[in-house]
């Protein structure tokens, strides 16, 4: 009994864990190796980094296979809406925990090529799990040098539901273009710029379908240093 109990413990090892980076020849297999790991971590903080010192190796090869440019010269393939596999959970504290307001299925990024971007999100009642509204955190930014981009938010607001006609990805345009029914503002200007301090996303790696950023908050007590895996949504 006991060895069987070592064989299923091995096996069941064997099957969560990822192929070795060195052993992927192929940006393809790399990046489909990375999400694999990336989507087994969902809905999970990360106190330790242990999630965080397992993936990085994947990036490292992908950027072996793959160098990046400047961001400046990857901002077109920037552009367009995100959602995430796995990252922060909480935005406010630097202990890599869960907000158990935060929809962890359903967390997206819209980037605008002209220099800003929407964070959207169902808020979830903490205890039921029930979604009780969904937010748009606008953010503006500017290339900083490198890989990095200066980020600014400067609008919180949200809507009861999402439209049935509508996917998360669709509401930045309509919020942008004041077309959005039903929304409200969640906090003023001022209040967000103070309270959502903004900080540095260092863009380590885009294509037509993965980006891989590192976030890095102007508040101390803010995210610091997560990755970010997120893919394309069509």
């Amino acid at each position: 009994m006991k060895s069987l109990i070592v064989v299923l413990l091995t096996m069941s090892f064997s099957a969560f864990a990822g192929m070795a980076p060195e052993k992927l020849k192929t940006v393809e297999s790399v990046k489909t190796e990375l999400v694999k790991v990336a989507s087994q971590y969902i809905g999970q903080g990360d106190p330790d980094f242990k999630i965080q010192n397992e993936l990085m190796p994947y990036v490292e090869r992908l950027l072996e296979l793959a160098p990046q440019e400047p961001i400046k010269n990857r901002l077109d393939l920037l552009a367009g809406a995100w959602q995430q596999v796995w990252g922060p959970y909480e935005y406010r504290k630097n202990d890599r925990s869960v907000d158990p307001t935060t929809d962890v299925n359903n967390i997206y990024q819209v980037v605008f090529p002209d220099g800003y971007y929407y964070n959207v999100t169902n808020n979830l009642n903490r205890f039921s799990k029930d979604i009780r509204k969904v937010t748009l955190l606008r953010g503006e930014f500017n290339v900083n040098g490198g890989d990095d981009l200066k980020v600014q938010f400067n609008k919180l607001t949200s809507i009861k539901k999402l439209p049935e006609n509508l996917r998360h990805v669709d509401l930045p345009a309509l919020s942008e273009s004041n077309e959005l029914a039903g929304e409200k503002t969640d906090l003023s200007s001022e209040l967000v710029k103070r309270f959502f301090k903004g900080g540095i996303l260092s863009e380590v790696y885009t294509d037509a379908d993965l980006r891989i950023t590192i976030g890095q908050s102007d508040d101390e007590n803010g995210v610091q240093g997560y990755l970010y895996v997120l893919k394309r949504v069509k």
